[in-house]
């Protein structure tokens, strides 16, 4: 295998491993709101991930340069939109039916390819677009059931939207300016825990000394924060420089899955007949969007 493909294949699997335990965040945020509001549990989470990176900086920030990183303006602008995705899909969430959520938070795959096409100049081959209308499909029809037009609330839909549409420029703009330096990614993730103490305050009420989280709580931001955070950015970004971002986006898809399988397992939530289909046309949309070739890369 030629060092090119290597490099390709180890950009694949980083994106997928990263896109696979962000997958878990549901289950796992579903323990840590048994204990807190969201906006608390999102800034927790990323507080986790901002201690961990202290002492690695502490340690080894002349070869990380994390503190370096701080100073870029592009950087900054990135994690204020990363931030302001967390904030806008809460109170989006909180505002409209999961049906809606369900479909509109994961629509990334659909909004990634257009864009990379206008910012990125991508090239979308004709399996790429097959899978995004299967992707969008799948979607559909995993959130089907519990679709209804009287639930739909337009301003929790549009807020929604935003928090997708700003998902989908997080990964434009990281691929654009070349962030994916692990001083880059951990800088990245010290401004989003900056852009979410705010939102924790204001809307989530967030009170360093009246914190009453139990063990059970604390393990669920600690896997968010490390394993979901710091692990999963930084491998991303990692590996979304050996990679197209149109084909990074039909990889979004991992997580819906993992998410499925994670609901029934964990939570009981199992999937209808419909919801199974969804997902098995989600999983043929991945097969079409992701070319092992280099030529097709």
């Amino acid at each position: 295998m030629a060092p090119s493909s290597q490099v390709r294949m180890r950009g694949l699997l980083f994106v997928i491993v990263a896109d696979i335990l962000w997958g878990t965040v549901f289950v796992a945020s579903q323990i840590g709101l048994r204990y807190t509001d969201p906006y608390s549990l999102t800034f927790l989470r990323f507080l986790v991930a901002a201690i961990v990176i202290g002492v690695l900086i502490i340690l080894f920030d002349k070869k990380m340069g994390v503190l370096k990183q701080l100073k870029n303006r592009w950087l900054w602008l990135i994690g204020i939109i990363y931030g302001i995705a967390f904030v806008t899909q809460y109170v989006g969430q909180s505002l409209t039916s999961a049906p809606e959520a369900t479909i509109i938070t994961n629509l990334d795959p659909i909004l990634i390819p257009p864009l990379a096409i206008a910012l990125l100049k991508d090239k979308i081959t004709r399996a790429q677009l097959l899978a995004v209308a299967l992707g969008l499909l799948g979607l559909l029809l995993v959130a089907s059931p519990g679709i209804m037009l009287s639930q739909v609330k337009l301003i929790g839909d549009a807020l929604l939207f935003i928090a997708t549409m700003a998902y989908a420029l997080f990964t434009i703009f990281t691929k654009k300016f070349s962030v994916s330096s692990i001083g880059a990614s951990f800088a990245l993730i010290l401004i989003v825990t900056l852009v979410s103490l705010p939102t924790a305050l204001l809307l989530g009420g967030f009170n360093p000394y009246g914190l009453n989280i139990g063990i059970a709580g604390w393990i669920a931001i600690a896997y968010l924060g490390v394993a979901c955070t710091v692990i999963a950015v930084t491998i991303y970004l990692r590996g979304l420089v050996a990679i197209k971002v149109s084909e990074a986006g039909v990889l979004f898809l991992i997580q819906v899955l993992v998410g499925l399988v994670l609901s029934g397992l964990l939570l009981g939530e199992f999937l209808t007949l419909i919801q199974t289909i969804g997902a098995a046309v989600i999983l043929l949309a991945l097969v079409f969007g992701v070319r092992l070739k280099r030529d097709a890369s």
